[in-house]
């Protein structure tokens, strides 16, 4: 067997249900984040691979009916990504070659000023998924497989061995039909419904919509914001911000904003978020759970999300869902001191 056919049942065997492979040649005129020597010097290979999400935990968590069981699924996915990356390099090592596994998510480079506003990844999962093979892009920019959707956890780990790079997926085996219900899905309409973007590695070009403003994701999924521009449903935020489109007014509701997000009353559950280590929990991420790679099903999935309501937060701290009128009426009767930190 190849050394590419070893790592391919390696990951297979573990739970992953696709495998590629990228080196330097394939992802050259990429972004900084397709830089393979950022997180390991000498490295001339990267392999991707992507573990599926629990679709009943999935659609619990867009109805508002319980948040914790994905909650729980996506982080326990998050450090398998993160733990199957590290035991390949480990193997690897063993055959003699120098490698490192990779954080599935939380992991940011700090080089710039900005660095917490944009929080761009130090090993970009998605252009090694798409690049290797390993699935596509959807209109909503998340990778994507025939029969799952974006619904999947992608992990890479890079190496010094040269393995045999795989081709991108050809356009009839790609899951992505340009539905775009994926676009009504996000609260804070982060990405257009209509222009497009693209980029090139390796001399390929690959499409996918157009971000308005990535800070409106950030707000968004890290759970400072989540009321829908509609008023009729929201993420699992309590937050009801009205994000501006100006650069400069959008980048202070972010600092305010996020400033009232550390006064909020603690919630059960959710994680350390390494960006400012506070306690947050799992808000969002509905344009990438949403898409089951069946427009049936993906469509089934937004009704669901549209029709959850909103959430408050009491000064207590409980979360209570309402629908998008009767939820106004409530905050309304709330205390000004703690709407504050919610608008």
């Amino acid at each position: 067997m190849s050394l590419n056919q070893i790592i391919v049942e390696f990951l297979m065997e573990r739970g992953a249900i696709k495998v590629g492979f990228a080196n330097k040649e394939t992802l050259a005129g990429g972004p900084p984040s397709i830089d393979l020597d950022y997180r390991l010097e000498g490295a001339k290979s990267a392999i991707s691979f992507a573990l599926p999400m629990n679709r009943d935990h999935i659609r619990l968590f867009l109805s508002k009916k319980d948040r914790s069981p994905h909650e729980n699924d996506n982080i326990e996915t998050n450090l398998r990504c993160k733990d199957l990356s590290w035991e390949l390099a480990a193997m690897l090592k063993e055959e003699g070659h120098l490698s490192k596994g990779c954080a599935a998510n939380q992991k940011y480079r700090q080089d710039t000023e900005d660095w917490m506003l944009y929080l761009h990844p130090d090993l970009s999962h998605r252009y090694m998924a798409v690049r290797s093979g390993v699935g596509s892009f959807g209109w909503s920019g998340n990778v994507g497989i025939k029969d799952f959707g974006t619904a999947i956890m992608l992990g890479t780990a890079v190496t010094t061995a040269e393995l045999e790079p795989t081709d991108p997926e050809p356009e009839e085996e790609q899951f992505c039909d340009q539905c775009k219900m994926c676009v009504s899905a996000c609260a804070t309409d982060m990405f257009d419904r209509n222009k497009e973007d693209s980029i090139t590695l390796g001399g390929k070009e690959f499409k996918y919509s157009y971000r308005n403003e990535i800070m409106r994701c950030n707000l968004c999924c890290g759970g400072i914001t989540g009321l829908s521009s509609s008023g009729k449903w929201s993420t699992w935020s309590p937050g009801r911000y009205d994000l501006p489109w100006e650069q400069e007014k959008l980048v202070e509701v972010a600092i305010n904003a996020s400033q009232a997000y550390a006064k909020r009353p603690t919630i059960p559950g959710g994680y350390i978020n390494v960006v400012n280590n506070e306690r947050t929990y799992m808000t969002c991420g509905n344009c990438q759970i949403v898409c089951w790679g069946n427009k049936k099903e993906t469509a089934e999935n937004v009704k669901i999300l549209h029709s959850s309501g909103c959430v408050i937060q009491e000064p207590d701290g409980e979360i209570r869902v309402y629908p998008g009128e009767e939820a106004a009426e409530k905050f309304g009767r709330l205390p000004s001191e703690h709407q504050k930190l919610y608008c």
